[in-house]
């Protein structure tokens, strides 16, 4: 599959871009799979990051990793707000790639 075929999988209205805005497209286009596993990738290392299960009796040592599962919980967040912006993008252009997309980096088969 060429470029432009991959493109007007998401892009429907090429033959009216410029060809800066087809340059853009294009180059959106071949990192839609990248982006999307490193943001799936991503978010997932911080969810068991977060939940990793570090303990303590002491109350300041408790308090303290409250606050770095809460730090590791924002980086989560940055990720899932990429993805989901990704997400929305592929879902309105080309439901089926985001169905595919998301059955490939969203299921636990990694």
């Amino acid at each position: 599959m060429s470029n432009k075929e991959a493109t007007s999988e998401v892009f429907k209205n090429q033959s009216y871009m410029t060809p800066e805005q087809l340059n853009i497209a294009e180059e959106f286009q071949k990192t839609i799979e990248a982006e999307y596993a490193l943001c799936a990738g991503e978010m997932k290392k911080a969810n068991i990051a977060a939940a990793s299960g570090a303990t303590s009796t002491n109350s300041d040592e408790k308090l303290s990793i409250n606050y770095a599962c809460l730090e590791i919980d924002a980086i989560r967040e940055y990720w899932f707000n990429r993805l989901v912006s990704l997400i929305q993008i592929i879902e309105h252009r080309n439901p089926q790639l985001e169905k595919e997309l998301a059955r490939k980096y969203l299921n636990n088969e990694q």
